[in-house]
């Protein structure tokens, strides 16, 4: 997610008569009324880019959205996008498979924020829902060799409808469970529960039973 940011919302009912259809993209009559020109014109650039950046993915589902600047790199390696996926300004996914084949995988309804990097070198699996703010790192792999011939490479699991906050990073071997909060700043480095507000560096679950919405 961006740091200050509107998201659009699109409707998969059947379009009346009033609505608009700018650039094969329909627009309803209420959504034409609440944002101005500017901002209409900013969501249609982002699903041009989205359509652009689907060739560089496996599997996308639709309404892809990119901001400038997204850059996907892939070797040996599959990245799959659910449907309602956000990459904002400058997002870099990168599935290098150097130890064998990697993938990402990114389920529906998934916003991630200016910034952010997410490097797999094995799997890196985000479920459907989440929001990922600005600046956060998310690797399985290390990018050396210590003390060994091989990388060290652990996938990393995270959970449908999970919020991380801004400038967290998420080390390779990290599970992080379905409702999980990331405090902004946090170092995660093990399992975080279903429902745990997990903070800190190392993180530690410093609450249980949260609930958050967007």
């Amino acid at each position: 997610m961006e740091e200050k940011t509107g998201n659009a919302g699109e409707s998969e009912e059947p379009v009346p008569e009033n609505n608009k259809n700018i650039g094969g993209f329909h627009l309803s009559g209420s959504v034409i009324k609440s944002r101005s020109l500017k901002e209409i014109s900013e969501e249609i650039l982002k699903l041009a880019r989205g359509i652009l950046k689907k060739r560089f993915m496996d599997k996308c589902g639709s309404f892809l959205r990119a901001g400038p600047g997204v850059r996907i790199l892939k070797k040996n390696a599959s990245i799959i996008a659910g449907n309602k996926v956000e990459l904002h300004r400058h997002v870099k996914l990168s599935a290098w498979g150097t130890e064998g084949r990697t993938e990402i995988v990114i389920g529906d309804d998934v916003s991630v924020g200016d910034r952010t990097e997410i490097h797999a070198g094995r799997k890196v699996e985000i479920g459907s829902g989440c929001k990922i703010a600005w600046d956060v790192c998310i690797m399985d792999r290390d990018y050396h060799k210590l003390n060994g011939i091989s990388e060290d490479i652990k996938p990393v699991s995270i959970g449908n409808n999970v919020w991380i906050g801004c400038s967290s990073i998420i080390l390779k071997g990290t599970k992080i469970g379905s409702g999980a909060v990331i405090a902004a700043g946090s170092v995660v480095t093990g399992d975080v529960p279903p429902g745990a507000l997990a903070a800190g560096n190392p993180a530690r679950v410093i609450r249980e039973g949260v609930r958050w919405k967007p």
